[in-house]
């Protein structure tokens, strides 16, 4: 009987010693968390930034500068399964210059309600032009660049400098200026590629690839100081906010990873709430990475794109799970998406490449996040968190074409 109590009592004390402790985890992880977002959401000091809707109905993100106007315009275009906050570095940056700038998003992409359309991109562009009533200076990424071109080739946009982000636009006859922007490791754009153009300036960054180009600090910069020569201003100090939006993420992250591992815990603190452990870890994660990379990533769910998301849910939880029956690992699905992608680029297979390149960092993401889930736990509660991580990744960032 004494040993009974005796065990008893010590069961008792390593409860409340480990309640106190999970409770104190807690709080160290929401104030990580609660730090995070703040930070995410800091914006150059002097710079206003503004959800509009122009032309009818192209959703922009709005750069206004401080001081009272005329500004120069700069307009922004963001890449395939981006949107308008893609470019928010660049239409930061430029605004602290002195530019009013608009960011859009393409049909399909982003908030708009509309359906993915090819012709539909240079159309968007050239109303939100005529909206604006001039446009000095154009940047585009990846498909905004090519966009871009066709507006300019259908004398939708004649702006005084064109810069392409990624991208090698085709003007036909006669162009505007135009400076190239890309990483060293561009995946479609190599450094040679680029330099036989010789019609254009070309400004390369030593260490980003084609996805990090629109936030790479060097690119950044001399968009900046060439837009300003463009328009006979001078360049300012460069902006530094994006670094504290940066810490927010990484703050915002390990606040959510905590409370995730506390999640994990679910069996320990209340059993019949078990079977919350799969899903609950990842859409902690989810609406940490949202919160801390809305603004500047776009990451934010929008509400039309909720059938989409639970659809892209249901069936990657059919494929995982019966690869699982199948006994196939859930780091084959990247594997596999790793190889094409290797492959699509030896054979020159560029376009197939950047189409593949999304799917390869959902996999990943969704393949970690699914092996913590598993991690002390049935393999199930990790395949629910892998199907919620990818299909809230493709919901969100493919483009809408239904």
């Amino acid at each position: 009987m004494k040993k009974i109590l005796m065990t008893l009592a010590s069961t008792m004390r390593t409860e409340v010693i480990w309640g106190v402790n999970s409770w104190c985890f807690a709080a160290v992880a929401i104030a990580f968390f609660a730090a995070g977002v703040a930070l995410s959401h800091r914006v150059e000091p002097g710079v206003r930034v503004e959800t509009v809707t122009l032309a009818g109905d192209t959703p922009a993100l709005q750069f206004l500068p401080a001081d009272p106007g005329p500004h120069p315009v700069a307009l922004l275009a963001h890449g395939l399964t981006a949107s308008k906050e893609q470019l928010f570095r660049f239409g930061e940056a430029l605004a602290a210059a002195g530019f009013t700038c608009v960011s859009v998003d393409f049909p399909g992409h982003g908030a708009s309600a509309r359906r993915l359309s090819g012709a539909g991109n240079a159309r968007t562009l050239e109303g939100v032009a005529r909206a604006l009533g001039s446009v000095d200076v154009f940047v585009g990424h990846s498909m905004g660049v090519y966009a871009g071109a066709e507006a300019v080739r259908d004398a939708g946009l004649s702006p005084r400098l064109f810069i392409a982000v990624g991208g090698l636009p085709d003007f036909g006859k006669h162009g505007p200026p135009l400076l190239l922007l890309a990483g060293r490791f561009d995946e479609g754009f190599p450094p040679a590629l680029l330099k036989a153009r010789r019609d254009a300036r070309l400004v390369l960054s030593p260490w980003s690839h084609h996805a990090l180009e629109p936030w790479d600090p060097r690119l950044v910069d001399a968009a900046v100081e060439a837009a300003c020569a463009a328009v006979g201003k001078t360049p300012p100090t460069a902006p530094t906010c994006w670094r504290w939006r940066l810490a927010g993420l990484v703050l915002g992250m390990l606040g959510a990873f905590g409370l995730g591992k506390l999640a994990l815990r679910l069996p320990d603190l209340a059993p019949r709430w078990a079977w919350m452990r799969g899903p609950l870890f990842p859409v902690i994660i989810i609406g940490a990475f949202a919160l801390t990379t809305s603004t500047w990533a776009g990451a934010a769910p929008h509400l039309w794109r909720a059938h989409q998301q639970i659809a892209a849910v249901a069936i990657s939880l059919l494929v995982v799970m019966g690869a699982g029956r199948l006994g196939i690992p859930r780091w084959s699905f990247l594997a596999l998406a790793a190889a094409v992608w290797i492959g699509c680029l030896i054979g020159g297979a560029n376009i197939l490449a950047f189409s593949v390149s999304p799917f390869m960092g959902f996999l990943f993401v969704g393949t970690v996040l699914g092996g913590i889930a598993a991690h002390r736990g049935p393999r199930r509660d990790g395949d629910i968190a892998m199907a919620i991580v990818v299909g809230y990744a493709i919901g969100q960032f493919i483009p809408r074409i239904f």
